[in-house]
């Protein structure tokens, strides 16, 4: 049966929205008209609400009575609400991600890794936190555990436009490469503590992006060299 031509729209819209938020091309706090946006994508605005309405189910849109949709402003306190919950959570499910994955999973995985590598030795850096999400979320297999799949895409999407300056510094590309050649073998407790390393250190960034101070330490390691390196049988 073929898709109603308004949801196929809608879902087109909320991809294109939702990069547009996470690149910081609509910035954050910003007004999102609907008049202003269907009359640029051409169509009317049922589907554009109905886009804008899915992006604050996703926590990226605010909705005031009056007053319409905005880009949800940036905030210490989530960006703190997020990482938390991200290091409550990621570590583990990436660690045993790690003792399910089959070859195929690790193969797709470096490929993600390389894409991201890819985008951010070129600047494209509104691709790479796209490609970042995706190859974090690789690393615990999502096959094999869509509950915590579903939340940490949840958690990545939000985290996304904090961690964009994690992702430019010159170098970055090599050092997850370096890192991953020298970790061989490691066991679920250590791929545990590099996730958690690594969400801090994603933190420590975000957090100076947002001029706030963090008393966290800058760790040059993660989930991605500890689980990527590991043998498979």
């Amino acid at each position: 049966m073929t898709e109603p031509l308004v949801q196929s729209m809608t879902s087109q819209l909320i991809v294109r929205f939702r990069d547009r938020i996470l690149s910081g091309a609509y910035a954050p706090g910003s007004a999102l008209r609907q008049d202003s946006l269907a009359a640029e994508f051409g169509t009317s605005k049922i589907p554009v609400r109905e886009a804008l309405v899915q992006l604050q189910s996703e926590g990226l849109v605010d909705i005031f009575p009056n007053r319409g949709f905005q880009v949800r402003p940036l905030a210490s306190a989530e960006l703190d609400e997020v990482f938390r919950l991200r290091l409550q959570i990621e570590p583990i499910a990436v660690a045993h991600g790690a003792t399910l994955a089959a070859a195929a999973d690790h193969a797709a995985a470096r490929v993600a890794l390389e894409q991201l590598n890819d985008a951010t030795a070129a600047g494209e850096f509104g691709a790479s936190g796209r490609l970042n999400r995706a190859f974090h979320l690789l690393l615990i297999v999502p096959r094999l555990q869509p509950v915590a799949a579903e939340i940490l895409s949840r958690l990545h999407t939000l985290a996304q436009r904090y961690v964009q300056a994690h992702l430019r510094p010159e170098g970055r590309a090599n050092a997850r490469r370096a890192s991953m050649r020298r970790c061989c073998g490691r066991g679920a407790r250590e791929i545990a503590g590099g996730a958690r390393a690594h969400a801090r250190a994603y933190q420590v960034d975000a957090r100076r992006s947002q001029g706030t101070t963090a008393r966290v330490r800058r760790v040059q390691c993660g989930a991605c060299t500890l689980t990527l390196s590991k043998r498979h049988p």
